[in-house]
């Protein structure tokens, strides 16, 4: 990827994260979290991701940030997180595999959208530990499923299941530890919440 499609895209995305204040998406994120598990709403992941998934499989995988980065602006947070960890898995995929990868480019890029919009959708994720494992379920299901036809699996499937094992790791060290990480995240939510003056 040139540097100048890197920086377009780097700059798409910080406008459309940063356009709001910071503190307001911020704000946003716990009041949003707090009404979907208040309504038992917290797991609801909108079917039609997956379409939006299938067309963006077809690009480089930098559109799926770009993607997620409007999902958060809308504040469709489980929708944001699925497209992140799909995107996630599919951007260090095309990294490990791609014979053209040059770190100063696709991998810096990659830092750099991992930050922009991994920081929100984390936080977010945070909020309820169920939601955080069934979004990254979602995900590893979704590409375990459906080929990524920008960069097929036949390529290198070693390096396609790597990021799924990778995933899965993720997601049963939640599981096996939901107590632990609850606790440390609930402390860190009502500090933040009290920053931000959320009641």
């Amino acid at each position: 990827m040139c540097k100048a499609k890197i920086l377009f895209v780097l700059l798409f995305i910080n406008s459309i994260l940063y356009s709001q204040e910071e503190l307001k998406l911020y704000k946003n994120i716990y009041t949003t979290s707090d009404a979907l598990k208040k309504s038992g709403h917290i797991l609801d992941l909108n079917k039609e991701i997956f379409i939006k998934a299938k067309e963006l499989d077809q690009q480089h995988p930098s559109k799926y940030f770009e993607t997620a980065a409007n999902y958060l602006n809308k504040s469709k947070f489980n929708e944001a997180s699925f497209l992140y960890y799909t995107g996630l898995m599919r951007f260090k995929y095309y990294n490990s595999s791609n014979p053209d990868y040059q770190e100063s480019n696709d991998g810096a890029l990659l830092g750099s959208l991992k930050y922009a919009i991994g920081e929100p959708i984390n936080m977010y994720l945070k909020t309820d530990i169920n939601n955080y494992i069934s979004i990254l379920e979602k995900a590893v299901e979704y590409c375990k499923n459906n080929d990524f036809s920008f960069y097929p699996k036949s390529k290198s499937p070693e390096n396609y299941n790597n990021q799924l094992t990778s995933c899965l790791k993720l997601k049963t060290d939640l599981e096996n530890n939901k107590t632990k990480y609850s606790d440390l995240w609930n402390e860190e939510t009502k500090k933040i919440k009290i920053s931000l003056k959320i009641k």
